[in-house]
């Protein structure tokens, strides 16, 4: 009998391995799926290199059935099994501990900023931009601030101390004025669950940023000259823009656009002209394949 179009009960077939030549019978036997959606996988404790790994090995063991006969099928059948089963066991216990220390990591970075919980709040909202006015007057303090540094016009070593000195003031008086500016007793269930959910996108973005670190690393190993070539490149061009730019005015412009990026994705303007974009390329991409025709 011929197999059915599509997926059977969850099996998706290798593209090296023809359908009809493993039958209806072998993929409902051991409901093999080895085309998972990236939810899929994380579901069911399968990602990235684990998964990659996976398929791979089951491709070669079912092209082995394949070319041998019924009995090295069940036997090629009870192999995928166990490796599905090994697979995923290994990867969700993975899973289970990244959760884990992701959660004890966020509870130590709630109880150290615990005194700035209501500030943190508050500067939450702005950034998200929850009422009209917050852009422009995000623009206008940065602004301000910006062209008292450009009047004054101090040294490098001044700046620096001035501005590790008004963190330091922060840190001490931040904790102090906040429960009688803002009232702890206004604290609710809801502020407490959205503190909750800066602190872990905080740990999520160090952990991303040791991850990019590890990963240059990683290619300075593995690839050296791509390293050095794509660091070199990279840092003449940083160089050549700071050259052609005033110091000042970059520093303003790279931190303009970090305190409205947050509203930015939160109001979907980046991903929307992102779209654009990728539409007009898109447009140009297939014009140049016209013409070639």
């Amino acid at each position: 009998m011929a197999p059915p179009p599509g997926h059977w009960r969850g099996f998706s077939p290798l593209t090296s391995v023809s359908s009809h030549a493993l039958g209806s019978g072998w993929s409902d036997l051991f409901k093999l799926d080895l085309d998972l959606s990236n939810e899929e996988r994380a579901s069911q404790g399968l990602s990235g290199k684990a998964a990659g790994l996976y398929k791979r090995a089951a491709g070669r063991i079912l092209a082995l059935g394949v070319r041998r006969g019924s009995l090295w099928r069940i036997c090629c059948g009870f192999v995928l099994c166990s490796l599905r089963r090994h697979t995923s066991r290994t990867m969700a216990e993975g899973d289970n501990r990244s959760t884990n220390l992701l959660a004890a990591e966020t509870a130590s970075l709630e109880e150290q900023l615990q005194g700035w919980g209501e500030v943190m709040l508050m500067a939450d909202k702005i950034l998200r931009w929850e009422r009209a006015w917050f852009p422009p007057a995000i623009m206008g303090v940065v602004s301000l601030v910006f062209l008292t540094i450009y009047y004054l016009d101090p040294s490098v070593l001044s700046g620096v101390s001035c501005f590790v000195m008004f963190l330091c003031l922060a840190d001490y008086l931040v904790p102090i004025l906040a429960p009688r500016i803002f009232g702890s007793n206004k604290w609710t269930t809801e502020q407490q669950q959205r503190f909750h959910e800066i602190c872990s996108n905080l740990v999520k973005t160090r952990r991303r940023a040791v991850g990019w670190w590890k990963r240059l690393f990683t290619l300075k190993e593995e690839k050296p000259k791509m390293y050095f070539m794509t660091m070199i490149i990279s840092l003449a061009a940083v160089a050549w823009v700071g050259q052609q730019v005033h110091n000042l005015l970059l520093t303003y412009l790279i931190v303009t656009f970090l305190l409205l990026l947050p509203g930015l994705n939160q109001h979907g303007i980046i991903s929307k002209y992102i779209g654009m974009a990728k539409r007009e390329i898109n447009k140009l991409l297939k014009q140049k394949e016209k013409k070639n025709e």
